[in-house]
C-alpha cells in the first residue's frame, strides 16, 4: 500500500503550480483568487492551496483585501523600484563577500553561464537568457557564506520574478547585460572584491533602468 504525500509535498506543489500560473499572466492583476477554485484547477484539497496563498501572499504576488478575500496583486512599478534599490546593494554585499570564497570550479561555472546568455541573446531567447543570468548570481548567493543575506535575496527575487517574467514574454533581452556579467566575473578572477561589489551594483542598477522602462512602455500602450 502506497504511503498517502506528506501534506508539505502538496503545499510545495500547489505553490509552484499557482505561482508558474501567475508569472505566465494565467491569472490577471485584480483578479479574484478562490481556494475551492483552484483546489478544482490544480486537483488537490484547500489546506496546501491556503498555505501556498500564504506565501505567495508574502511574496507580493497576491493582497489580501480588507474582507479577507484576496486578489492578484497590479504590478506597482514603483514598489519594483523600491525593490531594486535593495537589491542592487544586498547583490553588491553578497559579490563581495563571496569573492574570496569562489572556487576556480565556481568561476569556470559562472563563465559557460554567461556564454549561454549570449547565446541566447543572439537567438532572442529572452527567457533563456534570464535563466542564464539567474544561474550566475546564484553562485554568487551560494558561495557568499552569509545566511541572513541569502535569505533576503532569496526573498527579494521572488517578488521581483513576477515583473521579469513579463518582460521575458517581449523576447528582448538587453545584450548589455551580457558585458556587465562579464566585468562582475573578471573582477571576481582578479579577487578584487571591491571591484566586484561596484560591477554588481551597477549591473543591477542598469538591469533595474531597464526593467522599468520596458514595463513602463508596456502600461503605455
Amino acid at each position: 500500500m502506497e504511503s498517502p504525500v506528506p501534506k508539505q509535498s502538496l503545499s510545495e506543489e500547489a505553490y509552484a503550480e499557482i505561482r508558474r500560473a501567475l508569472l505566465r499572466g494565467e491569472l490577471e492583476p485584480g483578479q479574484r483568487v478562490s481556494e475551492p477554485v483552484l483546489a478544482l484547477r490544480f486537483k488537490t484539497s484547500r489546506s496546501p492551496i491556503r498555505e501556498a496563498l500564504v506565501r505567495l501572499e508574502h511574496e507580493g504576488f497576491v493582497e489580501r483585501l480588507p474582507n479577507g478575500r484576496l486578489r492578484v496583486a497590479a504590478l506597482d512599478i514603483g514598489e519594483l523600484e523600491q525593490l531594486y534599490v535593495v537589491r542592487g546593494n544586498v547583490e553588491g554585499l553578497a559579490a563581495r563577500l563571496a569573492t574570496p570564497l569562489l572556487r576556480t570550479v565556481d568561476l569556470e561555472h559562472m563563465g559557460a553561464g554567461v556564454d549561454e546568455m549570449e547565446r541566447c541573446v543572439k537567438k532572442r531567447n529572452a527567457a533563456g537568457a534570464i535563466a542564464a543570468g539567474q544561474g550566475f548570481h546564484d553562485v554568487v548567493t551560494r558561495e557568499c557564506g552569509n545566511q541572513p543575506l541569502v535569505d533576503v535575496l532569496t526573498s527579494l527575487r521572488a517578488r521581483i520574478g513576477r515583473f521579469r517574467a513579463v518582460v521575458a514574454s517581449f523576447d528582448d533581452y538587453d545584450p548589455d547585460r551580457v558585458a556587465e556579467h562579464r566585468r562582475i566575473l573578471r573582477a571576481f578572477y582578479q579577487r578584487n572584491a571591491e571591484q566586484a561589489e561596484a560591477e554588481m551594483i551597477r549591473h543591477v542598477q542598469r538591469s533595474a533602468a531597464v526593467l522599468v522602462r520596458r514595463l513602463r512602455e508596456r502600461s503605455s500602450k
